[in-house]
């Protein structure tokens, strides 16, 4: 896998590496098997529906996953999305929806660059 590729989509490789106890290999597995992980498509379709507790429950879990693989600016968006979520007795529909725009350009770009790392 080309760590700079994923640097570069906002992933702090060599972090994660550590995370993992130098293991590359299973990072790396790690970040291969999100490229096949549904929560963020979960977390849009409760987004269309106005679903905003399993949108928390989806982008919590996604925030989870971000953290734990080091996928720093994916994890700083669903961050945000999910304190205005846990916070807010009554989102606002606007707010909501830029804040999920914000967090799916972040998600969007670490999947191109683990499918384009993967494949250097």
């Amino acid at each position: 896998m080309d760590s700079e590729i994923l640097k570069s989509s906002g992933i702090d490789y060599d972090k994660g590496v550590a995370r993992f106890l130098g293991d590359r290999q299973l990072y790396e597995s790690i970040l291969i098997t999100f490229l096949n992980d549904d929560t963020f498509e979960k977390g849009k379709a409760a987004l269309e529906t106005e679903n905003y507790k399993n949108l928390y429950e989806f982008i919590h879990t996604l925030k989870g996953v971000a953290g734990n693989t080091d996928m720093t600016t994916l994890y700083l968006t669903t961050a945000v999305l999910s304190e205005y979520l846990r916070k807010c007795e009554v989102p606002e529909k606007d707010k909501v929806f830029d804040l999920f725009c914000g967090m799916e350009e972040a998600y969007y770009a670490v999947m191109k660059g683990i499918a384009a790392a993967k494949e250097a």
